[in-house]
């Protein structure tokens, strides 16, 4: 996987001097893969164990691997975003790199064996794609059905069992209201997905399958309210939706 996506994906989980040595790798790719695996530690005031610790915790096999892969994503231009649809098409641009470097065989496996797919969506935004999502299942004819409010979440995770599957839709993946229904499931050992923006967090934490997709912060009036464009949600469902229609249709 590519070195920025995989830091994307993993950053949350990485110590404060393993950030600051991202930071290096990314100002500094063109020093780095030049460098063996000691003059790295030495050049990030660290050390040979440290760098190897990093790269497994980016998901990588070893520092070879590491130094190929950042090989690999400097011939990728970086795209400069100089207005916001050229924002949204470095999002778009992300998220089906993404794409192309995940696999959802199991994934899709697992969605058409499941005796009922439950849907869950944390927002109001998350809902309306989720619907659409639920829909295009239906026209594969994947029965699902939409779980709306924590406290339905919540009595349904008593019926859901082993052999279904649940996947959750949300921006932060940290809704607190649903934690405690996500750790019922996960006891009755449920397979759970999850779909939420890059990086570490509680749902993906605890998701047997957990996919990504970009949202950047936008411009806003309300200075003190974050504002994120999710269309990034709308396209990994819409992918989801395709990739399980040719599944069922020509892999098998």
């Amino acid at each position: 996987m590519e070195f920025e996506l995989s830091v994307k994906m993993n950053y949350d989980k990485l110590t404060d001097s393993e950030k600051e040595m991202v930071k290096f790798i990314m100002n500094r790719p063109q020093d780095v893969i030049s460098m063996n695996i000691v003059e790295l530690g030495e050049a990030m005031l660290s050390s040979k164990s440290s760098v190897l610790r990093l790269a497994k915790k980016l998901g990588y096999r070893g520092f070879s691997e590491l130094k190929y892969v950042i090989r690999e994503s400097m011939n990728i231009s970086a795209l400069e975003p100089s207005d916001l649809t050229q924002l949204l098409k470095q999002d778009l641009d992300w998220i089906f790199r993404y794409v192309d470097q995940t696999n959802f065989q199991p994934f899709l496996q697992k969605l058409k064996d499941a005796r009922m797919v439950f849907l869950y969506a944390s927002g109001f935004s998350q809902n309306n794609f989720t619907k659409e999502f639920s829909k295009d299942l239906l026209i594969a004819n994947r029965s699902n059905m939409l779980i709306s409010g924590e406290s339905n979440l919540s009595m349904s995770s008593s019926i859901i069992m082993e052999d279904d599957l649940i996947i959750f839709t949300s921006l932060s993946g940290e809704t607190a209201g649903i934690k405690e229904s996500i750790r019922t499931l996960k006891m009755k050992n449920v397979p759970i997905a999850t779909v939420t923006k890059f990086g570490s967090n509680f749902m993906s934490e605890n998701a047997d399958y957990s996919f990504f997709f970009e949202a950047t912060p936008l411009p806003s009036h309300q200075h003190k309210q974050l504002i994120h464009s999710i269309i990034g949600l709308e396209v990994i469902l819409d992918v989801i939706a395709r990739k399980y229609r040719e599944f069922i249709l020509f892999d098998e």
